[in-house]
């Protein structure tokens, strides 16, 4: 487009040969393809970047419009947001114009790691945004959306290529098979027999050893905490198969997206339709394969409707994680107090606070800057320094959680003081000295006849109860007399032991 200058993040020089290049390819699209009934409509410029002047693509957009709708009426005219889906840009752009759609594109692969809840929150959030922007500009498209939650996909970032600090936590890799490329091209089919090959980039994404990285599995979690997803961080990237719990995560966070996109949106396209590694995540068809996506009508669909429930209530509050730095949690709780205009003196004061005083404060402002904003498109993040709990719930470090059968609910599993795990053995150690018994008193004969020469026990061995006696091979009490003068007798005889 021109110029840019890195230093000012503006641009120096607007190239309108360029533009006026990219609106003469547009008319010969519109020249070529206006009759034709596959061509339902045209985007001029796939994403361009935030930076972009806000006024120049503006105008860019019109005169495109311009020439579609000149030779074409019919036809659907779609402008991505520029990565600003914000209705204080977009709100009344074109306003009355036929025709015309805005596209979003709403990816988490590019988040930093975070729990399933966070996945889930963040997923329903963007229903917020989308109806605001349907209200304020009109149709909203979800152009592109994937069901990733990692940057691990091969060559996502580019060819042998990853953007910096990309991938955030160790990939999957499976064997590459066939590529679509054939055996024609150089480098296929792939050697297996050698390491990465070049020409490398500026990270690391390609063939290792005939294997290729995949998206992560998602683990089972039922240990530690898993409200601050620490547990799939520690996780290796691919689950045993008795842990994985990948598919419940994904058709989760599938029908939540669903919930935004196709219940307040006017529609998605989801990207991919098909993968050259097998990669459900950015796979249209393996996602319906594996049953994450539904099949059929997405429309009045309960499961899809009642997805962001829990979401939508608000059931979730933003705290502060354990053992954040001091001033990653001041550079936080400073900049929840500017979005919300609290910055008098008065409000500053927290910055005074020290210890317990100071933390249970700064989760005070953090959580009442989510509880404002989660609806326009706030996450609870804050570069890693926060979480969602439970509302009502104080997370501690010693709380030990599983998942119910509700994916997404979980439960405190209850703890036994050691006097209490003490009585439980005593209990086990005397259900045990019963049953040996028990087990002597039918095996013994000779056991049991000293157990009967016990007057102690006589409340026992005399007992009218028939269960009783037959439970420890006891005789008749009509047979009692003749017995005791028996084992008188053995043991003149020294025969009992």
């Amino acid at each position: 487009m021109g110029a840019f200058d890195q230093d000012t993040a503006e641009y120096s020089f607007i190239d309108r040969e360029n533009i006026q290049h990219s609106l003469k390819v547009i008319q010969e699209i519109v020249d070529r393809y206006a009759g034709h009934p596959a061509v339902l409509g045209l985007e001029p410029v796939n994403e361009p970047w935030q930076y972009t002047p806000i006024e120049e693509l503006k105008r860019f957009y019109w005169e495109g419009y311009l020439i579609v709708k000149k030779k074409a009426p019919y036809w659907k005219y779609i402008m991505h947001d520029s990565f600003r889906l914000d209705p204080n840009l977009w709100g009344g752009f074109m306003d009355g114009c036929p025709e015309r759609a805005l596209d979003t594109h709403i990816y988490q692969a590019w988040r930093d790691p975070d729990s399933r809840i966070g996945f889930y929150t963040n997923a329903c959030q963007e229903k917020g945004i989308l109806a605001t922007m349907e209200r304020e500009f009109g149709p909203i498209i979800v152009g592109e959306w994937s069901l990733a939650t990692d940057n691990c996909q091969m060559w996502l970032n580019g060819f042998n290529d990853n953007l910096p600090g990309f991938p955030r936590l160790p990939c999957k890799y499976i064997p590459c098979g066939d590529s679509y490329l054939g055996t024609e091209q150089p480098g296929v089919p792939l050697n297996p027999t050698k390491p990465l090959q070049g020409p490398y980039g500026t990270g690391i994404s390609g063939p290792i050893y005939g294997l290729c990285p995949t998206s992560r599995d998602w683990v089972k979690e039922s240990s530690g905490n898993p409200l601050t997803g620490r547990d799939w961080v520690r996780a290796p990237p691919q689950a045993p198969k008795h842990l994985d719990d990948t598919d419940n995560v994904m058709r989760n966070l599938a029908l939540k997206k669903l919930d935004a996109f196709a219940g307040i949106a006017h529609g998605f396209y989801f990207w991919n339709f098909r993968s050259d590694l097998y990669d459900p995540q950015w796979d249209y068809m393996a996602a319906l394969d594996r049953g994450w996506i539904p099949r059929g009508s997405l429309q009045q669909n309960d499961e899809i409707d009642l997805a962001c429930k829990r979401e939508d209530e608000n059931d979730y509050v933003c705290v502060f994680k354990k053992y954040q730095l001091a001033s990653a949690v001041k550079d936080a709780v400073h900049y929840a107090l500017e979005a919300q205009n609290m910055t008098s003196v008065e409000d500053n004061k927290i910055f005074n606070l020290t210890g317990r005083a100071f933390q249970e404060a700064a989760d005070a402002v953090i959580s009442d800057y989510f509880e404002k904003f989660h609806r326009q498109g706030a996450t609870c993040d804050f570069g890693g320094t926060t979480q969602l709990v439970e509302r009502g719930r104080n997370t501690t470090d010693e709380d030990f959680f599983y998942y119910s059968d509700d994916e997404y609910r979980f439960e405190s599993e209850p703890s036994f003081e050691l006097w209490q795990l003490a009585l439980v053995g005593v209990g086990i150690a005397l259900f045990s000295a019963l049953i040996g018994f028990i087990v002597a008193m039918r095996c013994s004969p000779k056991f049991n006849a000293r157990v009967r020469s016990y007057g102690v026990l006589n409340p026992i061995t005399k007992s009218d109860s028939a269960m009783i006696r037959s439970t420890l091979n006891l005789p008749q009490l009509s047979d009692y007399d003749e017995i005791k003068d028996a084992i008188a007798n053995a043991e003149k005889d020294d025969h009992v032991f």
